[in-house]
C-alpha cells in the first residue's frame, strides 16, 4: 500500500512514540515539496530527513500531471460554501491519492468533505491518524486501540472527539 502525506499529519507522526507504525503499513509515502516547506520544527525536519534518506518517503515526481486535479479540488472547496479551501499541500496529497490509488494521510476537514460530497474523489481513500490507528488495530498492530488513542494524543496534543473514537 503506499499514501501520500501532507503537513499537519506529518508533524503529528513526527511526534508519536510509534511512528515507525507508518513503515509497517506503507510501502512508501509520497511527499511533496509544498509540505517540507512549511516543516520547521527539529524533530519533523529529523524524521523527514530520515524517511527520506531510507527512501520510505519520496517526493512525489509527477507534480505537473497531479496539477489539474490539485485545480479542480482547489476551485470546488473554494466554490461550496459546505467545504473549507484547500491549500495545496493538502490538495496535492489527495490529487497523489487519486492518481496513484493510495490512500491521503491528513486531517484536513476539507478534504474529508471533497471526498465525501464530490463523486469524481469518492473512490479516493482517505485516512485521518484515527483511521489509521483502526487499521493498525485491525492488522494486530496495535493491541489495545483506546490506549493507543490516548498515546496518541498525549504526544501530539490530538484530540479524537470522544463519538469518533468510541
Amino acid at each position: 500500500m503506499i499514501g501520500s502525506i501532507d503537513t499537519c499529519f506529518l508533524i503529528d507522526w513526527a511526534r508519536y512514540r510509534r511512528r515507525e507504525m507508518l513503515e509497517r503499513i506503507f510501502e512508501y509515502i509520497y511527499v511533496t515539496e509544498d509540505v517540507l516547506a512549511e516543516i520547521y520544527s527539529d524533530t519533523t525536519l529529523e524524521y523527514v530527513s530520515e524517511m527520506l534518506a531510507r527512501g520510505f518517503l519520496v517526493i512525489y515526481p509527477f507534480r505537473r500531471e497531479a496539477e489539474p486535479i490539485v485545480r479542480r479540488a482547489v476551485e470546488l472547496s473554494a466554490r461550496d460554501p459546505r467545504i473549507p479551501v484547500l491549500d495545496p499541500p493538502e490538495a496535492f496529497a489527495l490529487a497523489i491519492a487519486c492518481r496513484e490509488g493510495g490512500v491521503c494521510l491528513t486531517e484536513n476537514r476539507g478534504v474529508l468533505l471533497l471526498v465525501r460530497y464530490y463523486e469524481e474523489f469518492g473512490e479516493v481513500e482517505v485516512w485521518r491518524s484515527l483511521e489509521l490507528l483502526e487499521y493498525a488495530h485491525r492488522i494486530h498492530l496495535v493491541k489495545d486501540l483506546e490506549e493507543e488513542l490516548e498515546a496518541f494524543s498525549e504526544d501530539t496534543g490530538h484530540v479524537f472527539p470522544k463519538k469518533e473514537s468510541s
